[in-house]
């Protein structure tokens, strides 16, 4: 995941000799700015904003805007990069029971962290068709969520084969917005049919 939190920050700043290139300095400080207001917009409910609402947000020139918005999948790197790190503080925090006990504490801490990426998930599935980059993103947040939850599996309390992949899907983003957004579920509802539906598994 480390090439969400780096994108962007390769580009040299400066002109042979080590003085800085203000140009590029300029242009550095107007992406972050359209970054900022991209995010800020997608979180608020936009989901795919135009160029018009980024530069009134960011207070940017429509023209400055437009081109940076030429490398759209880049930018949509960023909201996939939003995804990953609001999931990293979650990640390594214990659980106060041990598996399967920790089910019902585990989908209260998933169904949190969806509930606050819901609108990045939702823009970046918008997108993701249109660029090889930005649909190997979202399958490195699927592999994400699937290496945290077997993590909390202990080996000798794995299940087979097909109960896995089916327990996998329940506990994805991808389920979660499905219960919440197509069918309509509140998030207490949504919660307990994921953990309904983890317990069926383990029977």
């Amino acid at each position: 995941m480390e090439e969400f939190r780096t994108l962007g920050t390769g580009r040299a700043l400066t002109r042979d000799g080590g003085r800085p290139d203000g140009r590029r300095m300029r242009s550095a400080t107007s992406r972050s700015r359209i970054i900022r207001a991209l995010i800020s917009l997608v979180e608020a409910g936009d989901l795919a904003p135009t160029a018009e609402m980024v530069a009134d947000e960011a207070n940017l020139s429509l023209r400055t805007v437009f081109r940076h918005f030429e490398e759209m999948d880049k930018l949509y790197l960023e909201i996939a990069g939003a995804i990953v790190s609001r999931a990293e503080p979650l990640i390594g925090r214990p659980f106060s029971s041990e598996w399967p006990d920790l089910l019902p504490e585990m989908i209260d801490r998933r169904a949190d962290y969806y509930e606050s990426v819901a609108p990045f998930k939702r823009a970046l599935d918008l997108y993701h068709s249109r660029s090889p980059a930005l649909e190997a993103a979202s399958a490195d947040i699927a592999r994400l969520s699937r290496q945290v939850f077997l993590s909390r599996i202990p080996p000798h309390r794995m299940p087979e084969p097909e109960r896995l992949e089916a327990m996998v899907l329940l506990v994805s983003i991808d389920s979660w917005l499905y219960l919440r957004h197509v069918q309509g579920l509140d998030v207490a509802a949504a919660k307990a049919a994921v953990v309904t539906g983890l317990r069926a598994l383990l029977v």
